[in-house]
């Protein structure tokens, strides 16, 4: 019982432990601020210059993994409930599938692009991931030449 305690303990701390950019400094981010933990690393996503949609699980490895958990995170990194694009994650948290629709109801000049992604992700939140993770590396080799 002692023994599954720990492993318990040490789990949550290793989850919930936030990540300084440079502890030496002394900069330390706010627990939930989208600052920290392995999560947050982990929903960073693969290309900064391929923003992901409200609503859409991140193009990361998080969100391949675990669409659900992305947005649980995407929650916090996007401001919170205040704004739009937390709430829709919110939303995604219940159901990735129908936070595309509530997406695009409200979004009445989304592009031709984005709207084949959106309905992508109703489909399956797993394959816009992935073709999100595509495109981004398509970018990165783009910009190597």
């Amino acid at each position: 019982m002692v023994r599954k305690l720990i492993v318990v303990v040490c789990l949550a701390t290793t989850f919930l432990a936030p990540v300084a950019p440079c502890v030496a400094q002394g900069v330390m981010p706010r627990v939930g601020a989208g600052g920290g933990g392995i999560l947050a690393r982990l929903n960073k996503p693969i290309s900064p210059r391929l923003p992901t949609l409200p609503g859409v699980p991140t193009f990361s490895p998080l969100g391949l993994i675990a669409p659900r958990l992305s947005n649980i995170v995407s929650i916090g990194q996007l401001g919170g409930m205040r704004t739009q694009a937390g709430r829709l994650s919110a939303l995604g948290v219940l159901s990735p599938r129908i936070s595309p629709v509530v997406a695009l109801m409200g979004m009445r000049s989304a592009t031709p692009q984005a709207r084949r992604l959106y309905a992508l992700t109703i489909l399956s939140p797993r394959a816009a991931v992935v073709v999100g993770m595509l495109k981004a590396f398509s970018g990165m080799a783009g910009s190597l030449r």
